[in-house]
């Protein structure tokens, strides 16, 4: 019994030794290759804050760019809506210069015109002088036809016994000649040849008509050519 304990105690004793072994070799690796691992941690440490570091930069370049196109964005639709305005501005403008155009062209038609109004007189009593007013159509206005539709002409006054008067006009005198007769068309038994006066009233004034005495009953007498110049001036011949 004895034997036996003491061999179990020299088994115990080199399972120690065996375990003490292996523990100081493990110390020593651990000494050895403890630098390594600090500087592979160290390294590691190092990678993972530059990774970081470029993540940030990263994002932060992302974040500049974005607010760069953000406020390009807002730049190109500031500019489109200024183009817009602009072109708006524009075509305000246009309108406006078109409807001046056409105001000026209306004016300067409306100068072109001239109204005319033609009067004659006479002083023998009771006798009919009638006035003969031809357009530069070729109308005939008298106490026959005073007016005519879609013409503005109209013999507007006409005496039947003297001392009389006698008026045609009208509001928009087309360009050309205007030929202005005087008829001595009844007597009504007064003896004697009455003489004619009048005048021409026009755009820019009036104008006296030559006198002309009639002496032949119911013949027309040519007092005046009036003349409706393409400017709207009046001459009388």
């Amino acid at each position: 019994m004895k034997r036996r304990n003491r061999d179990i105690n020299i088994f115990n004793l080199s399972m120690l030794d065996v375990i003490s072994g292996a523990m100081g070799a493990f110390l020593i690796i651990m000494v050895i290759l403890l630098p390594y691992y600090k500087k592979e941690s160290i390294d590691y440490q190092k990678k993972l804050q530059q990774s970081r570091a470029a993540e940030e930069l990263a994002r932060q370049e992302t974040l500049t760019a974005r607010a760069a196109q953000l406020e390009a964005q807002a730049r190109q639709q500031d500019a489109e809506e200024s183009l817009r305005a602009t072109e708006k501005s524009m075509r305000a403008a246009q309108a406006e210069a078109d409807q001046n155009r056409q105001r000026a062209e209306a004016a300067t038609q409306q100068l072109a015109k001239t109204f005319l109004l033609v009067h004659i007189q006479w002083d023998t009593k009771y006798q009919d002088v009638d006035l003969h007013v031809v357009d530069p159509s070729g109308t005939q206005f008298s106490y026959e036809h005073k007016t005519y539709p879609g013409n503005p002409g109209e013999l507007s006054v006409d005496s039947q016994f003297g001392p009389g008067n006698e008026v045609w006009s009208n509001p928009s005198a087309a360009v050309g000649n205007y030929r202005v007769f005087a008829e001595l068309y009844n007597l009504h038994g007064v003896e004697g040849t009455p003489t004619v006066t009048g005048s021409v009233i026009h755009r820019d004034g009036s104008s006296a008509l030559p006198p002309a005495r009639l002496q032949v009953k119911q013949q027309k007498y040519l007092v005046a050519t009036i003349t409706v110049g393409a400017d709207g001036r009046v001459s009388i011949r």
